[in-house]
């Protein structure tokens, strides 16, 4: 008698790889959904998007892990007692909610088989197509995040081609207006290749596009990018006001900002090949959130920031700032609960290896502050750390 092919459906191994990589990609995931949410580096908190909730610390979920990422938990409604506590069962919720207005237990909700093949079109991943790997599943993250230390190897071993600078400036509108418009100098928009993509068919245009770079500063490794367009009030994507609002299966091609396709922004630190110099002579490393934190300190002639892509220190990240010889943190992350809770889970991380100095500062992040602010309220720790 011939046996049934299992369903791809109901392979936990490969449904479990599905998983992780949706938990590595999990920011830009969330931006596809059109999702507001606090990030702490030990979990993520919201308002419930499955029920439609308001209390935006109701439901709580955890990336990290290593048997079970992606569990989850709604704290008013239990929602994942009717679509499950894993990632998968969370993206059905969503669904469920966006899709049909689902509210409660008995009202229309999304299939799993649609719920996977959303996630799988995110990810640009076939379910069938997946290898199961027990050494690469069992690999441990130190050892994945050395191999990330040298991103020119890494791309040399796989053979990979990335663009040169040069390249990248000629693909864009240098410096962005949009940035310019919002108080950051040109020249330091032009210093790194802030601009425009405005080449149809191109992955970012009607994208503000800001180039990351290898370690050695050769090689844009991937990059980030900006919606020209603001918030539609109908579908909430950021899509040219002029067009039909998009279907909700690619509305992730529409949010207000994305990462280039395969970059995983936990294996780099923004500003890394400017900055590892200074913070070699000065010993002295800066933690900010986002590119526009270190673009601010550029401008007020601090050279040692690095940005962290979000509200959490990943461990391939640390281990690339172990590297750098610095034995002073000094940690800026926003001046909002996000942004405390991110300075915990920093210096929770750090406080072994570094002498870490969380200070307070006025306004509501580095990106805000003025000229004054930062020389009244930043320079003169810089300068207490080095005497």
């Amino acid at each position: 008698m011939l046996m049934k092919k299992q369903s791809p459906l109901n392979d936990q191994s490969k449904l479990k790889i599905l998983c992780d990589d949706l938990c590595d990609n999990i920011e830009e995931f969330f931006e596809c959904l059109n999702l507001e949410y606090k990030d702490s580096g030990k979990m993520i908190t919201m308002a419930c998007p499955v029920h439609g909730g308001d209390n935006i610390g109701a439901l709580n979920l955890y990336t990290q892990g290593d048997s079970y990422r992606g569990n989850w938990k709604c704290r008013t409604h239990n929602c994942e007692n009717v679509f499950k506590s894993s990632i998968i069962g969370f993206t059905r919720g969503v669904l469920s909610n966006q899709k049909y207005g689902w509210s409660k237990d008995g009202d229309k909700t999304c299939s799993f088989k649609e719920t996977v093949e959303f996630i799988s079109g995110f990810l640009n991943k076939n379910l069938s197509d997946i290898k199961i790997s027990t050494i690469a599943r069992n690999k441990s993250s130190f050892t994945n995040a050395i191999k990330h230390i040298n991103t020119t190897a890494v791309l040399q071993q796989k053979k990979v081609t990335y663009p040169s600078r040069t390249t990248v400036r000629k693909l864009l509108e240098i410096p962005a207006q949009y940035f310019i418009d919002r108080g950051f100098d040109e020249k330091i928009l032009d210093h790194y290749d802030i601009g425009l993509c405005n080449t149809p068919g191109k992955e970012m245009y009607n994208r503000i596009v800001v180039p990351i770079y290898d370690n050695e500063y050769r090689h844009m490794i991937g990059c980030s990018g900006r919606s020209i367009f603001e918030k539609c009030e109908k579908c909430k994507s950021f899509h040219n006001p002029e067009h039909n609002c998009p279907n909700p299966q690619e509305s992730w091609k529409y949010s207000k900002w994305k990462h280039s396709a395969k970059f995983k922004s936990q294996n780099s630190l923004y500003n890394y090949w400017f900055a590892k110099q200074n913070i070699m002579e000065s010993a002295t490393a800066i933690l900010v959130e986002s590119p526009g934190n270190v673009w601010k300190l550029e401008e007020n002639n601090i050279h040692n920031s690095v940005a962290i892509f979000g509200a959490s220190l990943s461990d391939r990240q640390k281990v690339l700032l172990d590297s750098s010889g610095a034995m002073n943190l000094i940690v800026l992350t926003d001046n909002d609960e996000a942004g405390r809770k991110a300075a915990e889970q920093i210096n929770l991380k750090c406080k072994n290896t570094y002498k870490v100095y969380i200070p307070k500062f006025s306004a509501s992040d580095i990106g805000e502050m003025t000229p004054e602010q930062i020389n009244t309220e930043i320079k003169p720790i810089l300068e207490k750390i080095q005497l």
